[in-house]
């Protein structure tokens, strides 16, 4: 038998002993392989596993919860890791007496029916060998520095990194369910130098299976970003029209997700609260979380609490169309207020094995549209494009107004002219997202975060 149903078994026989409401159980078992070349040497080699066990408990309405980890996952067949089980057991049931009952508590009923298959698990990665992963991040190396060696003469953290996971849940009303996923990445940072001038260039490509990656791509984007931002100028204060690149607009849809999620609009911290069905956005505008996305790095057939993954648009030519829960959430709503019918969207997420679930966001995403990048710049004409912003975490996103450093290009009539640094732009989040008067075809993740590149009408920056 496998050694994570024995425990299974051990730990329900014992929770099934005790007078509890019901209970989760939700494992996690894992390996990671990390380098790092640098001058063609292997700067760093790290190699690991891990096996963590998370137990929710109800106790008459009041939620218990305790975890445990080991470093080796062969370690929990011992005999010491059993009678660790009890201990944990009786943490989770001790843990819920110091916490307040609370009605809205529950746990996943069993899954109904078939899940969609899921293409994120690669079954050859764990068979790779080391050499050929290290070669990765040599390679990747040497292209960068190929890609202008007269200028490109130093290359910091070419990484490779993978993990290989396997996830269980059982809960007390039924449900069990397993299942693997992978990840495989490479990212570099080129330096770029010339007349005492120093810049940096960043990128990285991530996937689900190695053999996707393409490190060729990710050595000529990090090399021609640090070579491009060379010469950089300042630019007079104004108000400009403005291109996000991809990347810039990703992380302004990150501070923008959180005002989607439920708590945030039950408690009153999102300003999108009671502005469902009104057209907030510019039209142009469509804004999906998908859990089951495609390639997607938050890609799961189900979320961490065992509700089915699923399709949720929450902006639909600029009009709120929805919000994300989970099962507490989603159960907090329809009970609190009479004419609510919202479910569980499947976004119950988990930051560690150490805390209890919550809510989240899975692959949110803006939409493409049919705009090249060449078309965008055209459309601005004069303005800039920004490709790097500063301090984003400054952000309130309650309020959403943001002042944050900038570099980028400067672009007369469609044409990038030369780079663009030591500016701010401000403004405010939502006033942003109205503002957008051209989305490109761009769309590309950072994360579990996409967006194409973006053209706004307007904002102000801070130059000379």
């Amino acid at each position: 038998m496998d050694e994570n149903y024995k425990i299974i078994e051990q730990v329900q026989e014992i929770l099934r002993k005790k007078s509890l409401d019901g209970f989760e159980i939700f494992f996690t078992q894992s390996s990671h392989f990390d380098i790092e070349s640098k001058d063609q040497k292997i700067e760093t080699l790290k190699t690991s596993k891990y096996f963590g066990i998370a137990l929710r408990i109800l106790n008459q309405h009041r939620l218990g919860f305790s975890y445990t980890t080991l470093p080796n996952p062969s370690l929990s067949s011992g005999r010491s890791f059993f009678m660790k089980l009890d201990q944990i057991i009786e943490e989770a049931v001790e843990s819920s007496r110091e916490t307040s009952p609370d009605p809205y508590l529950d746990f996943s009923p069993p899954i109904g029916g078939l899940l969609p298959q899921l293409d994120i698990f690669d079954d050859q990665l764990g068979k790779i060998s080391e050499r050929v992963k290290i070669e990765k991040a040599k390679e990747l190396e040497r292209l960068v520095r190929s890609v202008a060696p007269e200028k490109i003469k130093k290359v910091r953290k070419a990484t490779y990194q993978d993990s290989l996971f396997k996830t269980t849940l059982i809960n007390s009303k039924g449900l069990f369910f397993s299942y693997d996923h992978s990840l495989a990445s490479v990212s570099v940072t080129a330096v770029a130098e010339q007349g005492g001038e120093s810049e940096m260039g960043w990128e990285f490509d991530v996937s689900h299976f190695f053999h996707d990656l393409n490190i060729e791509k990710v050595a000529q984007s990090a090399g021609g970003k640090a070579l491009n931002r060379l010469g950089g100028k300042r630019i007079p204060s104004g108000v400009y029209p403005v291109i996000l690149d991809n990347q810039v607009a990703s992380e302004f849809l990150s501070l923008l997700a959180h005002s989607f999620l439920a708590d945030q609009v039950h408690k009153g911290k999102s300003p999108l609260r009671g502005r469902k069905g009104e057209r907030f956005f510019s039209p142009l505008l469509n804004i999906v979380d998908d859990g089951l996305y495609p390639k997607g790095i938050s890609t799961s057939p189900i979320d961490r609490e065992g509700m089915p993954s699923q399709r949720t648009p929450l902006v639909v030519q600029g009009e709120i169309r929805g919000f994300l829960y989970d099962l507490y959430w989603a159960n907090r709503e329809n009970q609190t207020s009479a004419d609510s019918q919202v479910k569980s969207t499947g976004n119950s997420r988990r930051y560690g094995i150490n805390s209890p679930p919550g809510i989240g966001i899975s692959n949110i995403f803006i939409q493409p549209g049919d705009c090249p990048m060449a078309k965008l710049l055209e459309d601005l004409s004069q303005g800039i494009v920004v490709d790097e912003i500063m301090g984003l975490h400054t952000v309130d996103p309650i309020s959403g107004d943001f002042s944050l450093g900038c570099s980028g290009d400067w672009i007369e009539r469609g044409e990038r002219v030369y780079p663009v640094k030591s500016i701010a732009i401000a403004g405010n989040l939502f006033e942003l997202f109205q503002k957008v008067i051209g989305v490109g075809n761009d769309l590309r993740f950072f994360g579990g975060v996409g967006s194409p590149s973006l053209l706004i009408r307007e904002l102000s920056i801070s130059g000379s």
